[in-house]
């Protein structure tokens, strides 16, 4: 008898020796807290493992979480790079190095003179011999970790953990599943059926912490009964509920609320079309030294205050002093086909874009009429 899909995904963990956890830049609490949960457990299995994405940055309201420090940015160092020298015959009495007019610059100093068939250059094998993605619809979306290390990506193992119906299925084992309200609870089912000892308070409050997120409080439509017992059971091992509430939902700086004030205050909105907008200045950022807001909050925000819109699009005035754009969408609709027209980056619920515009008004225009332009007849 054959292994089932989460005795498939553990026998690949087991036979692992390093892990990469991995979710796409433009991220969700749930992708960020399932992660940690992920990483968590590894550790508890005697596993090493990294989680990066693409320009990560701690958001205040997530600092709270077990081991968000271990985030990296960036990945890095995938391969070694090897000089091999064959010694056998020609013993080398000194090595040094030294770093000049950014050279390398290796000196030996051999018994005899070296002859350079003994020379051999190589690549060692990659760092990591597994990934785990998490709450990611396709490999693009990962940014910059997918998009410079794609021979990296397409010669190792990947499980893809996801539970939106838009995801590519791009890993070797695909748990995908679109019945649960979010990747948390898909880890909870993981743990729950391979061994429920290593459930302890802090993968537990990951868990929670994206379930929270992913369902705004259990507040969404898509909360079933299964997904609230497992809350509690999560709660029952140690989950930090009210830690969790306190920073999700209670620590706003007034400068926070401002900025979503400022939002708010100019949303406009297309009930015909179930579109709403808004847009933020440089100088809205300046006055409240907010140089990197989480603008993923201020999407949220905007659907909780327009609950029947079903495309959401924010313009905000960048460093570079042009427009760039972030497009949410329901799951009616492609917001990477909605945005066309301006080279979309990410996934079909999400997207990012930029214009090479100075003026925010004029671009919002030229946006909102080319996303009608692109909406289904």
């Amino acid at each position: 008898m054959g292994l089932s899909l989460n005795q498939q995904i553990f026998e690949l963990i087991k036979n692992s020796q390093k892990i990469l956890i991995t979710f796409k830049k433009n991220f969700s609490g749930d992708a960020l807290s399932s992660a940690l949960a992920i990483f968590l457990l590894l550790k508890k299995m005697d596993k090493q493992a990294d989680i990066v994405c693409h320009d990560f940055v701690i958001a205040q309201n997530y600092a709270f979480l077990p081991e968000i420090g271990k985030t990296k940015s960036e990945l890095s160092g995938l391969k070694k790079f090897i000089i091999s020298l064959d010694i056998a015959e020609n013993k080398i009495k000194n090595f040094s190095y030294d770093i000049k007019e950014n050279k390398l610059n290796i000196y030996l100093t051999p018994e005899k003179l070296l002859d350079e068939k003994n020379i051999a250059f190589n690549s060692g094998k990659y760092k990591y011999d597994l990934v785990i993605t998490l709450d990611t619809d396709n490999l693009e979306s990962l940014g910059e970790i997918y998009n410079k290390h794609t021979d990296f990506f397409y010669s190792t193992p990947i499980i893809n953990i996801d539970h939106n119906p838009e995801n590519e299925q791009y890993g070797q084992i695909n748990l995908i599943e679109l019945t649960k309200t979010s990747s948390a609870e898909i880890i909870f089912d993981l743990i729950e059926q391979y061994d429920i000892n290593l459930l302890d308070a802090e993968i537990a409050t990951c868990l929670l912490t994206g379930m929270i997120s992913k369902t705004k409080s259990f507040r969404s439509d898509s909360v079933t009964p299964r997904a609230l017992n497992i809350a509690s059971q999560l709660i029952l091992n140690g989950a930090e509920r009210d830690l969790i509430i306190q920073n999700l939902y209670r620590t706003k700086s007034i400068n926070t609320l401002k900025l979503w004030g400022k939002v708010l205050a100019r949303l406009k909105h297309d009930a015909a079309y179930k579109m709403a907008w808004s847009y933020l200045t440089q100088k809205d950022f300046i006055e409240l030294n907010m140089q990197n807001p989480n603008l993923n909050e201020v999407i949220e925000e905007l659907l909780t205050s327009a609950p029947e819109a079903e495309i959401i699009i924010l313009f905000f005035e960048n460093e570079k002093k042009t427009i760039s754009g972030l497009v949410y969408t329901s799951k009616n609709y492609d917001s990477l086909h909605l945005a066309k027209s301006f080279n979309p980056q990410g996934t079909k619920t999400f997207a990012t874009f930029e214009l090479d515009k100075t003026d925010l008004l004029e671009a919002s225009k030229e946006v909102i009429e080319s996303i009608k332009a692109n909406l289904p007849k």
